[in-house]
């Protein structure tokens, strides 16, 4: 049985079924709404789910899985390719939670600021098939896991919410973290029912390391960050000089805005600018605080935060984006700077500090024609931030 679901799952179960061409194989795919649709084949059922916020088509997709791998015989093989985005698009809540409640929960972590490692911790905990559940649902003898990692790290129980790794987080863990975010009192009474039950003993945790059920299973991270970073770098440096500072880079959206225009102003020497052409590559994942009710994403918050710090530099210019080409809920992919973006701003009277204020980074670079425009690319291996200068 062949499991594709995420952001890349159309090309990875297009390619996944070429190799396999004519083999006996059935499977199920679960790709983003809107995107190119695979090819008519009559064993693969399909779903278009929604993301981020988790959907009925998901829900749906979810009740499929959890059937078709409960019903594998021991001479199978399930192959599961997984990349970014599975999490929201397989709407699997645990028994007792409504599709509504989950809903509720994802918009509130969403918005919190919380970490996608903190986001998936929870979601382990209130889902049927995540944090390595499938793995005990499924009937097959071998499973193996081909991944692209969106998660900075690529811890293995966070990509995905860990479909078929052992998960090293605790019922306990997720209260904490929606204590630590203000949001115990606030989820849906089912969820913390669930959780509560779950820290008394009351429910099984999720399999944790060096159960049993895993001896057979193997995850390979097929792409991550540091792909995306490498062959950016390999681009770049056709033309000038370029380095990759990091990959896995994690941190608040003003934070980063700081440490990119940082960046692009730090090299002095007796309190004169020595700059040489060149480019950095700064990879990784931002959070962001949804207090507005604007437009944007964590991409292009990051760039609006920038133009605060970058000073008024000549051949100075940052880009930062999502490798999935969609950022938050704009249709942006994320935004492009210089040293002369808050001037021209300040020239249309456009005031940087009240599009921060409602989260409306989208509408702000609309305004400049600074978005940068790809349409969904197909695939989701994080953020990309890169910091150009030139003599």
């Amino acid at each position: 049985m062949l499991l594709a679901i995420g952001k890349a799952s159309v090309p990875m179960l297009r390619a996944t079924l070429k190799t396999l061409r004519g083999s006996d194989v059935y499977g199920a795919l679960i790709a983003p709404k809107g995107r190119v649709r695979l090819p008519p084949h009559e064993r693969v059922e399909v779903f278009h789910a929604g993301h981020p916020v988790p959907d009925r088509q998901g829900w749906a997709a979810a009740q499929h899985v959890t059937s078709a791998v409960s019903r594998m015989q021991k001479d199978e093989l399930l192959i599961c390719l997984i990349s970014g985005g599975a999490s929201a698009m397989l709407a699997d809540p645990a028994e007792g939670i409504s599709l509504a409640d989950i809903r509720i929960l994802t918009n509130q972590l969403v918005k919190s600021g919380a970490t996608i490692h903190n986001i998936n911790t929870v979601r382990r905990h209130t889902s049927k098939l995540k944090g390595g559940r499938l793995v005990e649902f499924c009937g097959a003898s071998k499973i193996l896991s081909l991944i692209i990692s969106d998660v900075p790290g690529n811890p293995l129980h966070d990509i995905a919410s860990g479909l078929t790794a052992e998960d090293p987080t605790t019922f306990k863990d997720a209260i904490e973290i929606l204590r630590a975010h203000n949001l115990w009192d606030t989820i849906p009474s089912s969820i913390r029912k669930h959780l509560s039950k779950g820290a008394l003993g009351e429910l099984p945790e999720t399999p944790k390391q060096g159960n049993s059920s895993f001896e057979n299973v193997h995850n390979m991270i097929m792409a991550d960050n540091g792909t995306a970073c490498i062959a950016a770098q390999q681009f770049l440096a056709r033309k000038l000089p370029c380095r990759v500072l990091s990959s896995s880079l994690e941190m608040d959206t003003r934070s980063m805005g700081r440490f990119l225009a940082a960046l692009a102003n730090e090299r002095k020497e007796h309190n004169e600018r020595v700059r040489s052409s060149g480019a950095i590559v700064v990879g990784g994942e931002t959070t962001v605080g949804v207090k507005g009710r604007g437009i944007g994403g964590r991409n292009q918050e990051t760039a609006l935060w920038a133009i605060n710090y970058l000073p008024e530099l000549e051949g100075v210019a940052i880009a930062t984006f999502g490798t999935d080409g969609i950022d938050g809920n704009s249709p942006a992919a994320g935004a492009l700077i210089d040293g002369n973006t808050k001037n021209r701003a300040i020239l249309k009277k456009i005031d940087p500090d009240r599009f921060l204020e409602s989260n409306d980074s989208y509408r702000f670079f609309r305004r400049l024609r600074d978005n940068i425009l790809t349409g969904p690319t197909g695939t989701n291996v994080g953020d990309l931030n890169i910091i150009i200068t030139l003599d």
